[in-house]
């Protein structure tokens, strides 16, 4: 993962949390220019992906988390406005 922007939120996930990312069974991480995705498949009931993507203009992120299928992404949730210190709770609330 080269991207900084997906570096920085790795590390606020883990510097609040540091086996969250294994809790939610995050794989397959990839850098965006703009944020950081990654699949879940934890042993909570909800498995698919979850991509952070940072807001420049209002130094917050928004959180979204959808499925792939048949070639078609179907977001399940999204939450907008959370701030880098919420990440581990608004990401546990879905993937538990």
């Amino acid at each position: 993962m080269s991207n900084t922007v997906a570096k920085t939120i790795r590390d606020q996930i883990v510097a609040q949390d540091r086996m969250a990312m294994w809790a939610w069974g995050a794989k397959d991480l990839v850098a965006h220019s703009n944020g950081l995705s990654f699949k879940s498949s934890g042993l909570a009931t909800w498995k698919g992906t979850v991509f952070v993507q940072y807001n420049e203009g209002t130094d917050d992120y928004t959180v979204e988390f959808f499925k792939i299928r048949k070639a078609e992404k179907k977001v399940t949730k999204t939450f907008n406005g959370v701030y880098c210190d919420q990440l581990v709770q608004v990401i546990d609330s879905v993937v538990g």
